[in-house]
């Protein structure tokens, strides 16, 4: 007679349940973790702001009292399927997981559309708007993009050159 056999089913039911309940916590904890960060509205317009996107409106451009203004989009994600952006008033801010996110906006922001966006040769933003000199400038992956007024209201734009190539 075999006396063991029903202490080993035992053992092994009290395991099965024991990985029921662990793979149970698991999916639980996944879940969680993939759920949306919490996104915010601003200026009273259905339009969520969330990430880094939301953390480079408010922590460095101000928020809706900045340069930016109130949101008119929702994350959006570009053509690439890597990127995304959000829409305000006066302007973009462009996320990407290799570069960031960075405002696009004004004379500058023209002249990248022009040349065809992220997907252009120019890439994504990789630096804030700075000045140097009588310039203002924006690195971008491929080039460093120049702003100069020029007399009578008058503006020059342009790009130093493919460094991607």
């Amino acid at each position: 007679m075999n006396t063991g056999a029903p202490a080993r089913r035992k053992t092994r039911g009290r395991i099965a349940s024991a990985l029921s309940v662990l793979a149970l916590s698991a999916s639980t904890l996944l879940l969680s973790a993939a759920s949306p960060a919490q996104a915010t509205q601003y200026c009273g317009r259905s339009f969520e702001v969330v990430g880094a996107i939301e953390y480079t409106y408010i922590h460095n451009l101000g928020g809706p009292g900045g340069a930016l203004g109130c949101p008119r989009s929702h994350e959006l994600t570009n053509p690439d399927g890597a990127g995304r952006r959000s829409e305000f008033d006066n302007g973009m801010i462009y996320w990407h997981p290799n570069t960031g996110a960075f405002p696009v906006w004004g004379a500058i922001g023209e002249w990248w559309a022009g040349q065809g966006w992220e997907a252009g040769w120019v890439g994504y933003p990789t630096s804030f708007e700075y000045q140097v000199g009588d310039e203002i400038r924006q690195n971008y992956q491929c080039t460093t993009v120049h702003f100069k007024a020029l007399s009578g209201g008058a503006y020059k734009t342009w790009g130093e050159g493919n460094r991607c190539v």
